[in-house]
């Protein structure tokens, strides 16, 4: 029987395909209220609470209805992890009215697949790819403009996407400190680890590149910065015009300016008065992944002082390391290059 909310996929807002079954050709179609929607920090299982109307449908049922989507409206937002692009997509969302994305589950998948595809492991052809991605935008956006924050390991997708596209980052020292000292930090580098060594060894053309279990916790982080920065250094040079780059300390110290050329770079429409509203609201005091928390651009920099002390020694190890992969590689020199 068919799932009664995969009809919506077509034009209702609120429904959403949240999660691929790859092995059984099936998807979670699931509704989110606008409300919902502007809360959340990451729509992946953390959404699946209690009272959400959601349910399995076969594959082929729920591209029918995702085919008579409008074409998608959508522009992205990559960037390297703890880099301010929660923040920059309330702002913009907040200042525009844009539909805002963050952090998909099933853009995950496909960035996984995609790196599946890469290495010839993938269960789906190029073309299977290519069109499930473009289905999925497609039903998310209904044709309204939409901002969809991939998560930050989720790069390789840049190359799959199109139309203009913002791209978060911080330079090397603030990243690799922030990474070491977060609470949560270490542990999402680990993670993200081996699928960002695998790109990053595409990107230099070189299979044996690197060791995981030789990094330091501060070249782990160098190399995930590197992956992720090389990764759009290599699309930006394809097509310069598609990416606008936002390095978070220097948008925190000018935030207008910053919010202002992304809002032109996506061609989006907000009024003076409401840029000026969202700056000045509660988004810019408060930590952007929960509102509970108090988190103002003053906070950073302290914390990230505080930080950089604190790890030092890993912060330098990071930038030797930086600099001996930029010197063997010009995908990583060109990171360098254009975002250290």
């Amino acid at each position: 029987m068919t799932h009664p909310l995969i009809d919506g996929l077509a034009a209702s807002p609120d429904i959403l395909i949240h999660q691929f079954d790859i092995v059984g050709d099936r998807a979670l179609i699931i509704r989110l209220s606008t409300e919902q929607l502007r809360q959340a920090s990451f729509l992946d299982e953390r959404v699946l609470v209690k009272g959400v109307e959601g349910g399995w449908a076969p594959w082929r049922d729920v591209e029918s209805s995702a085919r008579r989507a409008a074409a998608a409206n959508v522009n992205f937002i990559f960037h390297i992890g703890h880099c301010g692009s929660t923040l920059v997509s309330r702002l913009l969302e907040d200042a525009s009215g844009a539909r805002a994305l963050r952090e998909p589950l099933a853009i995950r998948q496909l960035a996984s697949v995609a790196a599946d595809f890469d290495d010839g492991l993938s269960p789906w052809t190029d073309a299977t790819l290519n069109d499930r991605f473009d289905l999925y935008l497609r039903s998310s956006s209904k044709g309204a403009k939409t901002i969809l924050k991939a998560t930050s390991w989720c790069g390789g997708l840049a190359r799959l996407s199109k139309g203009p596209a913002l791209f978060c980052y911080s330079e090397p020292g603030a990243y690799v400190a922030t990474m070491l000292g977060g609470a949560n930090n270490p542990t999402d580098l680990k993670l993200n680890a081996a699928i960002r060594l695998r790109r990053l060894r595409r990107l230099c053309g070189d299979p044996q590149f690197a060791n995981l279990a030789a990094l330091s916790p501060g070249e782990l982080a160098a190399m995930s910065w590197a992956t992720e920065t090389a990764t759009i250094a290599e699309a930006q040079a394809a097509t310069p015009e598609r990416f606008h780059a936002i390095e978070f300390d220097a948008f925190l110290a000018r935030p207008e300016e910053g919010l202002g050329g992304a809002i032109a770079h996506l061609s989006l429409s907000a009024p003076s008065e409401r840029i000026a509203a969202a700056l000045s609201g509660p988004i810019m005091r408060t930590y952007s992944k929960d509102a509970s928390f108090d988190y103002t651009p003053q906070d950073r920099r302290e914390l990230l002082n505080d930080y950089k002390r604190a790890h030092g020694e890993e912060i330098r190890r990071a930038r030797a390391w930086l600099d001996a992969a930029g010197n063997a590689h010009p995908a990583v020199a060109a990171a360098l290059s254009r975002f250290a």
